[in-house]
């Protein structure tokens, strides 16, 4: 799994189901790739994959904040995803329900650096669309993969290069490029690409994150720009279960942000933002996992949250 530039904003997704490790292999589940995923997968059976299901990913990462903290740690993906299959061709419709940003320690100080996508904020995204494939039609321990999908916050991005488009972030005079009219445009109405747009409707450019905790800077909001990049490759292990390994990254560009005394920050103290952004990756030996149970149709996210622990015990 990629992790790149996870600047402190995290999507609540992208996810904690127990420590999983391992599935059944390639279509058969009895090879020597076989993986066990913490449960053993029965050959012999058959699935039909069509509905709905919460998946929950867990990102299995090492800190790294310009050399002050090292340190491993985890971060939650939860997503609603409708399936549609056909064959061994399936159509996946992915919506992010919840996206935590693992907190930060700080040596010599009591709290840790604490970034919080907002429910607003995530629900102000839209459903992302991408195929995936089936090794088999219908046999249990069949192949599951996704094609790669990619979740944009706060900025409108070329749609050819959705996926390599530089974000939009602030320069050192803590300028950036907006989208047309203005910067504080929605944007579901904002006109052109690769600039920053206003992801809630709440004012600011970019997506709002909650901030506490931060030294130096007494924050209680960033602006950012933000995209995760996230696709599934495990086994079915029956109509209502998929087990696999989560292949994500995230970045951040940040564009500003709001001081707890009411004021919005200086040119300066935005760079003292950045410049506390960690590096996350994925650690070593330790594949970031996922879990997809089937829940019923038109089920919500706000359900989804709710039935967390009894979906995914803890």
């Amino acid at each position: 799994m990629r992790l790149v530039a996870f600047s402190w904003v995290a999507l609540g997704v992208v996810v904690g189901a127990a420590a999983l490790a391992g599935g059944c292999g390639g279509g058969g589940g009895d090879g020597p790739d076989a993986r066990t995923y913490g449960e053993q997968c029965i050959p012999g059976g058959t699935f039909d994959i069509n509905g709905r299901a919460a998946v929950l990913g867990v990102l299995n990462v090492h800190v790294n904040a310009s050399g002050l903290v090292e340190t491993d740690t985890t971060a939650e993906l939860l997503i609603a995803m409708d399936i549609a299959q056909d064959g061994t061709s399936v159509v996946v419709s992915a919506q992010a329900c919840t996206l935590q940003i693992p907190d930060v320690p700080i040596s010599g100080q009591d709290q840790p650096i604490h970034f919080e996508v907002q429910t607003s904020t995530i629900n102000s995204v839209g459903n992302i669309t991408g195929d995936a494939t089936l090794s088999s039609p219908n046999q249990n321990c069949a192949d599951f993969r996704t094609d790669e999908l990619v979740l944009v916050m706060g900025a409108i991005l070329d749609e050819t290069q959705l996926a390599t488009a530089p974000l939009p972030t602030a320069d050192q005079d803590g300028n950036f490029d907006f989208c047309a009219p203005s910067a504080d445009t929605s944007c579901a109405l904002a006109i052109g690409t690769n600039c920053a747009c206003d992801q809630e409707s709440d004012g600011q450019a970019g997506a709002t994150l909650l901030a506490s905790n931060v030294p130096a800077v007494d924050l209680d909001e960033v602006y950012v720009t933000l995209r995760a990049r996230f696709s599934l490759s495990g086994q079915v292990y029956s109509s209502d279960k998929v087990l696999g390994e989560v292949d994500a990254s995230i970045e951040q560009g940040i564009l500003g942000c709001h001081l707890a005394s009411g004021d919005a920050c200086s040119a300066a103290e935005t760079r003292a933002v950045k410049t506390l952004n960690p590096v996350i990756t994925q650690q070593p030996g330790n594949p970031s996992l996922f879990r997809a149970v089937r829940v019923p149709e038109g089920t919500t996210c706000a359900e989804i949250i709710d039935m967390r622990d009894e979906l995914f015990p803890r």
